[in-house]
């Protein structure tokens, strides 16, 4: 763990929102996102790899931060053996930068940034809890960490809140003062929602085999698919399977409308080969992480055709975008643009400065943000396209906890490049019935 200095720059602005504790399935409770087991290589937002050059006056006037300085802590996963996230942690410091210059910090203080990593292990995500304790931090923000639950467990007790872009664990679910401001379901919920908009009335998941993906989309899939009117059929394929043709013959059987990919950019590969090489012409859809460096160089025709589910909106023509070129070129040197992990530490941090500023009062107490965060009205989500996000406990029937139920869609060329970005309708897809 180490404090950053205190910077004078700018900041972003954060989506809040309550939460009330609704019951979930089991099922659910005992599993966490595919954000985490899916990995991310760098998102095909249809942008340059490095840094792009963006207009500075997006950043706004100059509004820099005067008061007294407040501690918000950071978690990120950092740089393991498994995966290089750590630009997930500077772009965070770039929106806090932004903010301390341009959006008067926190309610007029200057943020400081406690980041600590977890590492992916559990021992290290608690002593980040202890750190954050510790030094007195008045929020906790995080894009997609590997570890949330030791140190949520440890921070929410001493009334700290947490707000987080995309953890569906069960304690991150379930806790109090737990913010969710993206949609944590969006892997599975939509695809469904774009199989309904679609007619599509059936579908495959092919899903990356480790617990973290598999669970949930076992016990999602089906239902958020009979939700939009359509089967799904979930298929789980061990990680480093090169070969996936007999697994696609079987699911052929039943010629589905539709095949969902959701794991790591080489499972992804593999997945779309195959179907691709049986000549199979449904319509397929993948996550936005599907797409790794190589840009589908390995996959006959690359992800021509195939259509990109997303937590972002990369469209270079809307605001949010434009803001976020902005910043990063201002204050995140050296950061790739179109990294997912750039993508998601801005996305966090910025989306609770917004939502505490949109909040009147100066208050930056533990209790303070609290209440700002469930009493915002709606905030738009960074990167939303025009998408909110409301943390009053009421945006999602499967968690109190999460804040929206925004999910993007995009067309991809050959090369992964994404265009055509939109929002989908999920209008009840994600209700789980009684149980």
């Amino acid at each position: 763990m180490r404090l950053l200095p205190l910077r004078s720059s700018t900041a972003g602005r954060l989506p809040a929102r309550p939460r009330t504790r609704t019951a979930l399935t089991g099922v659910l409770l005992a599993t966490s996102l595919v954000a985490a087991a899916c990995g991310s290589s760098g998102s095909g937002g249809g942008d340059k790899g490095g840094s792009t050059k963006a207009d500075s006056a997006l950043l706004g006037p100059a509004k820099a931060a005067t008061g007294t300085p407040v501690k918000i802590g950071w978690v990120g996963t950092g740089r393991t053996q498994a995966v290089d996230a750590s630009a997930e942690e500077r772009s965070a410091q770039a929106v806090v930068d932004y903010a301390n210059a341009h959006l008067g910090g926190l309610r007029g203080h200057p943020i400081q940034l406690v980041a600590c990593e977890d590492k992916s292990v559990p021992a290290d995500a608690q002593a980040c809890g202890n750190t954050f304790v510790r030094e007195k931090v008045s929020a906790v923000a995080g894009g997609s960490p590997g570890q949330a639950d030791p140190w949520i467990k440890i921070v929410s007790p001493a009334g700290i809140p947490t707000v987080l872009n995309l953890v569906a664990t069960q304690v991150a679910l379930t806790t109090k003062n737990v913010f969710l401001l993206g949609n944590p379901l969006g892997p599975f919920g939509t695809a469904a929602a774009y199989a309904r908009e679609a007619k599509l009335s059936s579908a495959v998941v092919l899903v990356i085999d480790v617990p973290a993906a598999s669970g949930p989309a076992k016990a999602l899939s089906p239902i958020f698919f009979a939700n939009a009117g359509s089967k799904a059929k979930v298929i789980a394929i061990p990680p480093g399977t090169a070969d996936m043709t007999p697994q696609i013959q079987s699911a052929q059987k039943d010629k589905p409308a539709q095949y969902h990919v959701t794991g790591d950019p080489t499972f992804c590969a593999s997945a779309i080969k195959a179907i691709k090489a049986l000549g199979i012409k449904a319509t397929i859809t993948a996550l936005d992480r599907c797409v790794g460096s190589d840009k589908g160089a390995s996959i006959p025709g690359g992800f021509e055709g195939v259509k990109i589910m997303g937590q972002a909106n990369q469209d270079p023509t809307t605001a949010e975008y434009k803001l976020y070129s902005a910043v990063i070129d201002a204050y995140g040197k050296g950061l790739k643009i179109n990294d997912s992990y750039t993508v998601s530490g801005f996305q966090g941090m910025l989306g609770l400065i917004r939502v505490v500023n949109s909040v009147a009062g100066t208050d930056v107490t533990p209790a303070a943000i609290t209440k700002a965060v469930q009493t915002a009205q709606p905030t738009a989500y960074p990167l939303g396209g025009g998408a909110t996000f409301q943390c009053n406990g009421k945006a999602s029937p499967v968690s109190a906890n999460i804040c929206s139920t925004t999910g993007f869609v995009a067309d991809a060329s050959k090369t992964a490049e994404l265009s055509n970005f939109r929002t989908i309708d999920a209008t009840g897809i994600y209700k789980l019935g009684a149980n």
